[in-house]
C-alpha cells in the first residue's frame, strides 16, 4: 500500500512575514483545525491544530500570496485598465464618503438589482469587521476608510453560499482581501461571474491592538464611550482631512491630518504597518479586482479647482464586468477620463510597498510600556 503523501498546511507553506491575515486558511479548513490568533502587535496569524488537522493542504492552497496565486495575478491583466477621475453627484455621498463617493454608487446599483455588499464596518465597540449585508441602511456603515485591518471572520462562507445560489456580490476590501477571496470561491469550485470584487491602492494595514489602544486612551480623556469613528472627515476639506470622534457624552475629538497622533504615526512614521505590507504582492495591476478606487491626489481637472476639495475618487476599470457595472452609474456621476501617469504620480503606493519606519522596533518594543499617544509622538517630527 503506497503511503499517504502529508500535505504542507499554510503554516508551513507561507512564512510569517509575508502573511497578510486575511483568514482564507481559516474559513476553507473542512475540520476547523486552522484558527487565527493575535501576535503581541495585534495582527493575526494562523495556527493549527494538529489533533483536527487531516493534511488536506487546502489551507496552504488557498493562500493568497501562495506562489501558484501569484502567478494567477500576475496573468490576469494584460492590458492598460480605463481610468477616470469621477464623483457622485449626490453632494451627501460625496461629503460622508472618503473621497468622491464611487463605492457609495456602484454598492446602491448593486444592491438595486438585488445582490448583496461586503465591507467592512465599525461594531458597537468600534472594532472593524467585514460585513456581508443586502440592506441599503447598512451602507452608511461600509463607506469611509477605516485605517485598521478588518477582520474578516466568517465572510468567506457567507459569499460563497450566496453565489452558490446565484445571487450577485460586491466585495470591497484590499488587495489582498480580495484575493483571498477570489481564491477561495475558485479552491470551492464557485463560479465567479456574479462576483464583483473592488479594492483600493492600499498603504498598509495597521495594528488593530494600536488602534484599540488609541481608542481606550481618548474614552479615557474624555470619560466617556466613543459613539462614532470617523476618519478622513471632511470638517476641514478634503486635503486637510481629519479624524473625528464622537463621544456618547456629546464631546468630541477633531483633528486634521497634521495634528492627529494616530494618523501621523501611519502616514508620516509608519509605525504600526503589518510586516507582510512592506512586500505586498498586489501592486500596479497585479491585483484581482475587477475595479480599483482611490483617492485621486494632484488630479487636474479642467473648469475646477485643482484637486477639488469635496473629494475626487480615482477609478480604474481592469474587467469586462467591472466596466458593466461602471456603466451602470453614469447617471449619477461625474466622470473625467484620465492616463495612467497621472495616477502613479499622485499614489506612489500604487506601485510601490510601503517601508516599515525607521522607529518602528522602538515604538512596539514600548507597545504595552507606553500609553499610545506618548509613544507616538515620541517619534514625531515637530
Amino acid at each position: 500500500m503506497e503511503k499517504a503523501v502529508k500535505m504542507k498546511t499554510c503554516v508551513e507553506t507561507i512564512e510569517r512575514n509575508v502573511c497578510t491575515g486575511c483568514g482564507a486558511c481559516e474559513n476553507i479548513c473542512p475540520v476547523k483545525a486552522v484558527f487565527m490568533n493575535t501576535d503581541r502587535e495585534g495582527f493575526w496569524y494562523p495556527d493549527i491544530d494538529r489533533q483536527k488537522c487531516i493534511e488536506c493542504g487546502r489551507c496552504a492552497d488557498v493562500c493568497p500570496v501562495h506562489q501558484e496565486t501569484i502567478a494567477i495575478v500576475s496573468d490576469r491583466y494584460k492590458n492598460i485598465p480605463l481610468i477616470y477621475a469621477a464623483w457622485s453627484l449626490n453632494e451627501e455621498i460625496r461629503y460622508h464618503s472618503t473621497s468622491g463617493g464611487i463605492f457609495s454608487e456602484l454598492a446602491l446599483a448593486i444592491l438595486a438589482s438585488g445582490g448583496y455588499i461586503s465591507g467592512a464596518v465599525y461594531d458597537k465597540k468600534q472594532r472593524v469587521k467585514h460585513i456581508v449585508t443586502n440592506e441599503k441602511g447598512e451602507l452608511e456603515r461600509i463607506r469611509q476608510s477605516k485605517y485598521v485591518q478588518s477582520d474578516m471572520e466568517n465572510i468567506y462562507k457567507e459569499i460563497g453560499s450566496l453565489l452558490k445560489e446565484r445571487i450577485t456580490v460586491l466585495f470591497c476590501g484590499s488587495p489582498c482581501q480580495c484575493a483571498g477571496v477570489f481564491q477561495y470561491c475558485k479552491e470551492k469550485h464557485i463560479s465567479l461571474d456574479k462576483l464583483f470584487l473592488i479594492d483600493f491602492i492600499c498603504r498598509g494595514s495597521n495594528s488593530p491592538k494600536v488602534y484599540r489602544k488609541f481608542l481606550n486612551e481618548l474614552e479615557e480623556k474624555h470619560q466617556s464611550e466613543i459613539k462614532k469613528v470617523w476618519f478622513k472627515n471632511k470638517t476641514y476639506g478634503w486635503n486637510r482631512f481629519s479624524t473625528r470622534i464622537d463621544f456618547d457624552n456629546g464631546e468630541q475629538y477633531l483633528q486634521d491630518r497634521y495634528h492627529d497622533a494616530y494618523i501621523r504615526g501611519y502616514i508620516e512614521e509608519n509605525l504600526y504597518i503589518r510586516p507582510s505590507c512592506v512586500c505586498c504582492k498586489f501592486k500596479g495591476l497585479h491585483r484581482m479586482a475587477d475595479i480599483t478606487l482611490a483617492d485621486f491626489w494632484g488630479v487636474h481637472l479642467d473648469g475646477h479647482m485643482q484637486d477639488s476639495d469635496g473629494g475626487t475618487s480615482m477609478v480604474m476599470l481592469h474587467t469586462e464586468k467591472g466596466k458593466k457595472l461602471w456603466k451602470a452609474v453614469q447617471d449619477n456621476v461625474y466622470q473625467v477620463k484620465k492616463e495612467i501617469d497621472e495616477v502613479i504620480a499622485g499614489n506612489i503606493c500604487f506601485e510601490n510597498s510601503v517601508e516599515h519606519g525607521a522607529n518602528r522596533d522602538k515604538f512596539m518594543k514600548d507597545l504595552d510600556a507606553i500609553p499610545i499617544i506618548e509613544n507616538i509622538e515620541r517619534f514625531l517630527k515637530r
